[in-house]
């Protein structure tokens, strides 16, 4: 009866919903914006993207999962890679990855290319940060920073050791005093990017003499006096020139600058400061609504129209349903229950390809069970239940680095689809439409986007996915994984194995190679409970053949997941990051048995050095791990209010 009364309730409101839905806020908004709002953040940085004055970096504790990315201006007589030859541009990105951790990615490109080959893609460097001490009434915050030792060229390299104090002169008028000793000396590589294989080779100690400009080596220091967080006065000793400087805060996030080098130079740049452990604004919206007024009958309908093979057990009091809209699990989970307030149900069953995941009790604390085997059965299957799905998904690969061509890149749009044929068995097929590509001399031809099967299976904390066709990464052939994985506590184990081959499309058809590529990798990864962060080794053959090893560390933001890696193979040794993103708007066009959306997720992964085959893997979808992971109760439990 209930289940009836709402499926009605879900046909009468799609007829009074337009099926067309894609309103002009949606093509507003920036991708990075979109899951990145927060409350008002301190965003001024130094010039390397570090909190800070203008050049010098301060002890100012972040909070955790503060994300600022801008721009900087050097100008010629102060540039650090060609001193009054060139200025230069710097971009960065700084993230609050753990409390206390700061992980800096900045890149320093010079301006004014005078010989062809000079400039390349830039100084690539990542700066590592650590609070050692808080601040307190009567003690300052205490900070260390290191740069990376294997960046070949490190124009900006920062070792420094500093300390901060906020004091309060009167009503909002504040004043932040830093002072610190820059390293005399950094690491350097002597390498090319033609030979760059191993990160860790070819290391020397160089003093900071030899250098065009001698940033921070020796004491620095300096004071920023603020009104609030809104506008600034800085002044600064930066271990070689006297510097001042005036910031503004618009708009809560975006930082604008400008300083005087030395009393001679100008020097500008911008920034934008989010927070990624803010609900999303749809979200919090939703929950306030709920503590004050009930969801009204429309929005209702609409919150349903998002689900499918939604069925509702009066008996046990489960609600099982699948959405494919959103990567996060929780937003599914919150509108089923804003969506059917009086259900009485106690228990929320998502699925994944008609296969449920678990059971979860949405009390004040979300728990999670695995399901017995008689209820993971009695879960039935009707292709008649799921819409049919249209997504859009951009494919993006590059390369960086070679001075005579400074990017390559093979970037593409997918409009993909899914037919489920039966329980937790999906044909993922589409077409590939090609945008860009300098990496290689294959055709941009309008092609099958990868068409496989996937058959995945939940048996308790048992997970299996299995795959055959054509994958992502130019492979065709067959892959299996399994993953052992309790959704409530700390460790996982798993296992992938896969025999493929090379293919690609040629004007003329399809070009193939041997299946002859094993891959066999296994890995464990344990999950600390506070803060939402996973440390996974792995191992095994890759996909060059190489042998090797791997160490990630992923931290899961609300929307957004971002991890760190190192890895050694026969092949050389690297490092990089990698991250996943929703892209917005998610729902573009649906009614009850079409839907056209954007990918719930785009993955993408740097590694600092290319062309040496240094575990490569392919792609077939998605990975057990990085999708169960999404189900954790830690993660969900994090985003209740």
């Amino acid at each position: 009866m209930i289940e009836n009364y709402y499926l009605r309730l879900l046909s009468l409101g799609s007829q009074s919903t337009r099926f067309w839905e894609f309103t002009s806020r949606y093509l507003l908004i920036p991708i990075l914006l979109t899951f990145f709002m927060s409350a008002p953040l301190q965003a001024q940085t130094n010039i390397s993207g570090k909190p800070g004055l203008i050049y010098i970096p301060s002890a100012r504790m972040t909070e955790d999962g503060a994300f600022q990315f801008g721009y900087h201006y050097n100008p010629i007589k102060y540039g650090f890679r060609y001193n009054r030859r060139n200025s230069e541009g710097i971009y960065f990105a700084n993230l609050t990855i753990l409390p206390r951790l700061e992980i800096n990615i900045n890149l320093l490109r010079i301006n004014n290319e005078l010989k062809k080959g000079q400039k390349g893609i830039g100084d690539r460097q990542l700066d590592i940060k650590y609070l050692l001490l808080k601040e307190t009434a009567k003690r300052p915050s205490v900070a260390v920073v290191l740069s990376a030792p294997f960046g070949i060229d490190n124009s900006l390299s920062t070792n420094a050791v500093m300390a901060s104090k906020t004091l309060r002169l009167g009503g909002n008028l504040y004043a932040e005093l830093t002072a610190g000793v820059g390293s005399p000396v950094y690491i350097k590589r002597d390498e090319s990017e033609k030979s760059n294989y191993d990160i860790f080779e070819n290391l020397e100690i160089v003093s900071k003499k030899k250098l065009g400009y001698r940033y921070l080596s020796g004491p620095f220091g300096g004071f920023n006096l603020r009104l609030d967080n809104k506008v600034g006065l800085m002044a600064e000793w930066d271990s070689q020139h006297f510097n001042t400087g005036l910031y503004a805060t618009l708009f809560r996030r975006w930082t604008v600058q400008a300083a005087i080098l030395n009393f001679d130079q100008v020097t500008f740049g911008t920034s934008y400061a989010v927070n990624m452990l803010t609900l999303p604004k749809r979200l919090r919206a939703h929950q306030n609504a709920e503590r004050h007024t009930p969801t009204s009958l429309e929005k209702r309908t609409k919150l349903l129209n998002n689900f499918e093979n939604l069925s509702i057990d009066t008996t046990s009091g489960k609600i099982a349903y699948e959405q494919r809209i959103y990567r996060n699990p929780y937003v599914g989970m919150f509108d089923i229950q804003t969506a059917l307030p009086d259900s009485g149900v106690t228990e929320l069953v998502p699925m994944f390809q008609g296969v449920p995941i678990g059971a979860y009790r949405m009390g004040k604390r979300i728990s999670y069970r695995a399901l017995a085997k008689d209820e993971r059965e009695a879960r039935g299957f009707l292709q008649k239940r799921y819409k049919l799905d249209f997504w859009l998904q951009p494919v993006f690969a590059a390369n960086f680095g070679y001075r005579e061509k400074t990017l390559q890149s093979n970037t593409s749009l997918l409009l993909q689809t899914q037919l489920y044929l039966w329980k937790g068995m999906a044909l993922n097929a589409g077409l590939l439409l090609p945008i860009t590509n300098d990496m290689d001399d294959r055709p941009k031809i309008v092609r099958p986007a990868p068409i496989f099967l996937n058959q995945f299976l939940s048996l308790g904390k048992h997970f299996v996915s299995a795959s055959a066709g054509y994958f992502y990464n130019d492979q065709y052939g067959v892959n299996l994984q399994y993953r052992h994985h309790d959704l409530s506590g700390p460790w996982s184990f798993g296992i992938e194995s896969g025999l493929t081959g090379l293919y690609y499309y040629t004007r003329k058809g399809i070009y193939y190679e041997k299946m002859d590529h094993l891959l066999l990798v296994a890995d464990a990864a344990y999950r600390l409970p506070r803060p939402e962060l996973t440390l996974k080794l792995s191992g095994g053959r890759y996909l060059a053949g190489d042998e090797g090893g791997r160490f990630d560390l992923i931290r899961q933001f609300t929307n957004v997941e971002v991890g760190l890696y190192v890895m050694k193979t026969n092949n050389g040794t690297t490092a990089g990051f990698n991250f996943a993103v929703p892209i917005p708007p998610g729902k573009i066009a649906q009614g009850k048995k079409v839907r056209l959306r954007t990918t719930d997720e785009f993955r993408w992964e740097y590694s600092y050095t290319r062309g040496f085959r240094i575990g490569e893997r392919y792609r077939t979808g998605y990975q057990l791990d990085q999708k169960l992971r999404q189900y954790h109760i830690n993660y969900l439990n994090r985003q209740r209010p």
